[in-house]
């Protein structure tokens, strides 16, 4: 059985990748735009695939999955999302931005530690998709790529990321 404070940690990240699963839910049943609506739910498959990914590395090691809900903390989040996803498309979207940049900063921590090559590997792949993921929120959140009329956010109001 691997070490606990292993586990441990790839448990954390597991209730990171379900608790943004449930964010994205949140944002997704309040964005109308379908290209937005695509992109945020090809994000959500990927934290689904994540926990999924982690949970057999733990189970593996002999730990408990984590199972695919939030947390209290992933709870909080998830309303969060859903409150400020009400204002529109950008609110969600900026609300998704926080969210991805804290599990960038969780999965860049995670880097750190002394893994074995394959955990590392899973989390190095992990951190990519997170890198894709708060890059792509931050530049709609900046470029606005849903409007029709081609208004740009550095034309008019904005909300800052």
């Amino acid at each position: 059985m691997a070490e606990k404070s292993e586990v441990a940690k790839l448990r954390s990240l597991a209730q990171l990748d379900a608790d943004a699963v449930g964010a994205y839910d949140a944002a997704i049943a309040r964005v109308s735009e379908p290209l937005v609506r695509e992109r945020l739910n090809d994000f959500r498959v990927d934290h689904v695939r994540h926990v999924q990914d982690l949970n057999a590395l733990i189970q593996r090691l002999g730990g408990e999955a984590v199972e695919l809900k939030p947390d209290l903390k992933g709870a909080a989040m998830k309303g969060l999302t859903a409150v400020t996803s009400m204002m529109g498309t950008e609110a969600a979207l900026v609300a998704m931005l926080g969210n991805e940049e804290f599990s960038n900063r969780a999965y860049e921590l995670a880097l750190q530690f002394d893994w074995s090559p394959e955990v590392r590997a899973l989390i190095q792949k992990n951190r990519e998709d997170e890198y894709r993921h708060v890059t792509w929120i931050r530049d709609a959140v900046r470029t606005r790529p849903w409007l029709k009329d081609g208004a740009r956010a550095d034309e008019g109001t904005e909300i800052q990321a």
